[in-house]
């Protein structure tokens, strides 16, 4: 009761020793400009240059590469299909094309410049949050209201990080987060080190396939009944989407923006000794207990910082925001799966098998003669399995 007291207290003080006007100050938002780089009021454009960036970089202790990447990237409305049932999006996507889900990967190198254009080409208010890069500013952090105005129809915005550090990251809008980011309005940066493989364990530094998964949850209902409406940047498309009542109602999990099934699997191809770094990220709102069949990996980094004694495992749980980078040796054949443990999470709308599962599958696995399916046989035909028998120690009565 005494340390409840004390901090109620504590925070009463802050506010009364705080300077005059402090409470009234209102912090300066960073605005974009017109598509077309003008303003019909005259304000003048935003004009990058990358200094504060640079600056913060140095006193991190980065090693500036002098290089400058850049990516355009816009929002558009489109339309997926998950395991039978269209889904509206809000999509992320390269200038001039359909916007996916997830967008593009933002990449560079650990030092360099990187330079995002926002351009809202939708109907919606839309940001762009950088998750996990430590050197931008915070005008161009993406939170309305608090780093920056949201960047209305026709209207973009720059955005300038050095990349730092080296690891997995995120970008997703941040206008009603809750809501955006449901409906696919996120994608994965990757930082690399300038030393290829100097971010992993000793004798894994030579790395044969890099792959980002992208953990994410959906709600149909929305689809059917709301998703469809007429949306505008004053008027929200759905009061119900993200909603923390509705956090129950997923019922489609994907992978990379695909539900699992038979005719639209998630496969991840690999040869017999290759070394595969995956790069796991969740966007959604649910954790996530991604299993193994047949393999076991290393877990190397955690939200982009190595792990100081990388753990050997076949499950991982990762939690919304998280990311996990593993290693693991395909030393197998044929086909296995890596799925969520929390089945419901494996199923499309309950429907065993789908959803967040992916088939690892090695060259040979893809030809049924050599790799068919196990076959049981009948226990009245005196069937025998295809291994030999093993004592089993049961109770006896």
């Amino acid at each position: 009761m005494k340390a409840s007291l004390s901090l109620v207290v504590g925070i009463a003080l802050l506010g009364l020793l705080a300077p005059p006007g402090v409470a009234e100050m209102k912090p300066v938002l960073a605005r974009p400009v017109s598509i077309d780089g003008k303003y019909a009021d005259g304000i003048k454009p935003q004009t990058p240059s990358g200094q504060w960036a640079v600056n913060q970089a140095k006193k991190l202790g980065v090693k500036l590469t002098g290089k400058t990447v850049e990516y355009v990237i816009t929002t558009t409305e489109e339309t997926i299909d998950l395991a039978g049932v269209e889904f509206p999006v809000w999509a992320f996507g390269k200038e001039g094309e359909k916007g996916t889900v997830p967008g593009p990967t933002i990449g560079a190198v650990e030092g360099d410049l990187v330079r995002v254009t926002l351009k809202n080409k939708s109907r919606n208010n839309h940001t762009i949050h950088m998750h996990g890069p430590l050197t931008i500013r915070y005008d161009m952090d993406g939170v309305p209201g608090v780093a920056q105005e949201p960047v209305r129809p026709d209207e973009q915005f720059t955005y300038e990080f050095v990349a730092y550090p080296v690891g997995t990251h995120i970008y997703h809008c941040h206008v009603n987060a809750n809501e955006h980011m449901d409906m696919g309005l996120y994608g994965p940066i990757v930082v690399l080190p300038k030393n290829p493989g100097a971010d992993l364990p000793k004798g894994w530094e030579k790395i044969d396939q890099d792959v980002v998964l992208m953990l994410d949850e959906w709600d149909s209902t929305f689809s059917k009944v709301e998703g469809f409406k007429s949306t505008t940047a004053e008027q929200k498309q759905s009061a119900e989407v993200g909603h923390p009542r509705k956090i129950g109602n997923y019922n489609f999990f994907t992978i990379n923006g695909n539900a699992f099934t038979d005719d639209r699997p998630n496969a991840l191809l690999v040869k017999p000794g290759q070394k595969v770094r995956v790069r796991i990220i969740n966007i959604g709102s649910w954790p996530h207990n991604m299993h193994f069949h047949g393999h076991n990996f290393l877990v190397t980094n955690i939200d982009g910082y190595p792990v100081r004694n990388p753990q050997r495992s076949d499950t991982i749980n990762i939690i919304p925001g998280e990311r996990m980078d593993l290693v693991f040796e395909a030393n197998q054949e044929g086909r296995w799966v890596w799925h969520c443990h929390i089945v419901p999470h494996a199923t499309n709308d309950g429907v065993y098998h789908g959803g967040m599962l992916l088939v690892v599958v090695y060259p040979d696995g893809l030809d049924p003669k050599k790799f068919p399916l196990g076959k049981p046989t009948k226990i009245s035909e005196g069937g025998k399995s295809a291994l030999p028998a093993v004592a089993a120690g049961g109770r006896k009565h």
